[in-house]
């Protein structure tokens, strides 16, 4: 009889489930997408009530949908995005608060306040700098700000977890407090050396142990869901989306290098097992921990905006009346004609984590049209890619051979063809509809003995589209000095 895996991939904007097959193949797929809050410049909050009974419904609706006997599901596996998290009551299991988005930046004024020295402690075991992107400047913000939360968290009556967190304890019925080593490498609470939460880190913000959850290799199993309407499966294969994707890409040996491109997009780069200094605005972390303790490090950097900035025509410029219309109206015209868009909305990633930098549109003429924009808009991905390739090299002194790319956004074959010209490298676009899902697929699958080993998953790999350079170098570095010029003027205010 045939076996399946059901898999969560909650993600910045929605929550999905698809059930896959022994061979990798979808038979089932449902999702839902959630409220953003927007309570002040630079802040993002998402409803983890929300989220969870939209997980909950999304299985629901999978199982009804496919027709497949819950008895013959093997296991349910988890991916969720990085950085974002929850505190929630301990007792009622309600959220004292909202989620947290990893694209927040209301954790500046602790950052500001840091020591020289408490800042290369941070750097030399967290792996990255002292960021209000990651967590754990924003809980110390949490625990100074809502009123009785400190003591709350001093007394153990609060817990703290990234979405994985709190979507086990609330499937567990609140018998599991865990996350994995990949999101707890991200949350600047943890030393990436002895692979476990670091008091001095811990010191640093101001936040005790007791509030932190457990860890467990990507491979174990987290307990058994325990919600009425849902049926018994045990919880295994969980890993933050990127390392998912890149795991689901295959990308299992040192210098594989990937691109997944979402509401913001994230890069990859697999280190092995050896935790190495991050590149100029990388974070070094922990890609998955897995067969009782082997641990794969990976260089991560991130865009803040790259998928987003489609939405953003869409939805509140109004330029586009859905997303996919974006490569249509951007190939009305030949390039940008001098146009550079940064979307800095909240700040920039990778390389430059400058939380100030601002958005703005620079170049324009009055023979602008609105085709230039639009495709300003999607060349500042590109751009966006670039960076972060430029950084891994300068790093490593070695270039970057090829891209594996994968997410939403690489449907839009003129972007995928620029991303490969303004790079000058292959671009190798992964045709499996769900990278990240598919990755935890994997791993549940290997945790499951569905698979006898990482390698067969080859095997299971779709054939990926290439994309070769078509640009000369001249109007390459053209091109990108002039983005260069935009950044320069979006971090001028």
């Amino acid at each position: 009889m045939s076996k399946y895996i059901l898999t969560i991939d909650q993600s910045t904007t929605g929550t999905k489930s698809v059930l896959f097959d022994r061979d990798g193949g979808i038979v089932a797929d449902e999702s839902l997408t959630h409220r953003q809050y927007y309570p002040a410049p630079g802040w993002v909050e998402q409803d983890a009530e929300e989220i969870f009974d939209q997980t909950t419904q999304v299985i629901q609706n999978v199982l009804k949908n496919s027709g497949v006997s819950p008895e013959d599901v093997l296991a349910l596996a988890i991916t969720v995005q990085t950085g974002a998290f929850v505190v929630w009551d301990k007792n009622t299991g309600k959220p004292v608060h909202h989620i947290i988005g990893w694209q927040c930046n209301r954790g500046e004024e602790i950052c500001a306040r840091l020591s020289d020295k408490e800042k290369e402690i941070i750097l030399r075991k967290s792996g990255t700098n002292a960021s209000p992107f990651l967590p754990a400047a924003k809980l110390c913000w949490m625990l100074e700000h809502i009123d009785g939360l400190a003591e709350a968290a001093g007394n153990g009556s609060i817990l703290f977890g990234t979405i994985e967190s709190w979507l086990i304890w609330k499937l567990t019925g609140g018998k599991t407090h865990a996350s994995d080593y990949c999101n707890a490498s991200i949350t600047q609470l943890f030393d990436q050396e002895s692979t476990q939460w670091d008091d001095e880190l811990l010191q640093i913000f101001h936040i005790p142990r007791i509030i932190l959850p457990e860890l467990y290799d990507a491979d174990a199993e987290f307990g058994t869901v325990d919600v009425p309407g849902l049926p018994p499966l045990p919880i295994t294969g969980v890993i933050g989306d990127s390392a998912a994707a890149l795991f689901g890409q295959c990308g299992f040996h040192p210098g594989d290098v990937k691109i997944t491109y979402g509401t913001g997009s994230s890069i990859l780069m697999n280190l092995g097992n050896v935790p190495q200094p991050p590149a100029e605005g990388m974070t070094t972390s922990i890609g998955w921990r897995w067969h009782h303790g082997e641990t794969i490090y990976v260089w991560e950097g991130t865009a803040v905006c790259t998928g987003a900035v489609v939405s953003w025509l869409v939805s509140d410029m109004e330029m586009l009346s859905n997303a996919s219309q974006s490569e249509e109206i951007a190939g009305q015209v030949a390039d940008a004609q001098g146009v550079y868009l940064v979307p800095a909305f909240t700040g920039l990633g990778t390389p430059y984590r400058d939380s100030a930098a601002r958005a703005c549109i620079t170049g324009m003429s009055a023979g602008t049209k609105k085709a230039h924009v639009v495709r300003a808009a999607l060349d500042s991905i590109a751009y966006q890619i670039r960076d972060m390739v430029e950084s891994m090299q300068r790093e490593t002194k070695e270039a970057v051979p090829y891209l594996l790319v994968d997410g939403g956004v690489t449907k839009n074959a003129l972007l995928m063809q620029f991303q490969s010209d303004i790079l000058g490298i292959p671009v190798l676009r992964s045709q499996a509809k769900e990278s990240s899902a598919l990755g935890v697929f994997y791993m549940a699958g290997l945790s499951v003995g569905l698979f006898d080993n990482a390698e067969q998953l080859r095997t299971l790999g779709e054939k990926k589209q290439q994309y070769e350079p078509r640009m000369d170098p001249e109007t390459r570095e053209k091109l990108y000095q002039g983005w260069k010029k935009a950044i320069r003027q979006s971090r001028m205010g």
